[in-house]
């Protein structure tokens, strides 16, 4: 036992052999680090990307909200203004109804004034 716990205190010397094993997986797991490095660097700009795309949805909705808005007032105007107009029709017929009868009772005393009618 105490063979084994010498060996652990000292460890052995690694082969030529194995340290060029050892040293290709460092420069594998350095490559690795490195891929990974870009990777991360990717995912940043697209999570960024991301980010703008969803900022420019969220005004989009936003102005789109406002756009609604704004047409259903227009909308109200114009039933109100419809409405309106139904109501001037009828107040144009009266004032056209009233004019005629005017014009009739000018010609009217025109005519007598000239004689044309009799009293």
């Amino acid at each position: 036992m105490t063979g084994e716990h010498d060996q652990q205190q000292h460890p052995t010397q690694l082969t030529p052999a194995e340290l060029r094993i050892v040293s290709l997986r460092l420069e594998v797991l350095h490559g690795d680090v490195q891929d990974m490095r870009s990777v991360l660097k990717d995912l940043t700009s697209a999570i960024t990307k991301l980010a703008l795309i969803e900022e420019r949805q969220t005004q989009a909705g936003q102005a789109q909200e406002r756009a609604f808005t704004a047409l259903e007032k227009v909308e109200s105007r114009l039933a109100a203004l419809e409405a309106d107009r139904k109501s001037n029709n009828k107040a144009t017929e009266w004032v056209d109804k009233v004019q005629w009868l005017a014009l009739g009772a000018l010609v009217m005393y025109v005519l007598k004034s000239v004689g044309i009618i009799g009293s």
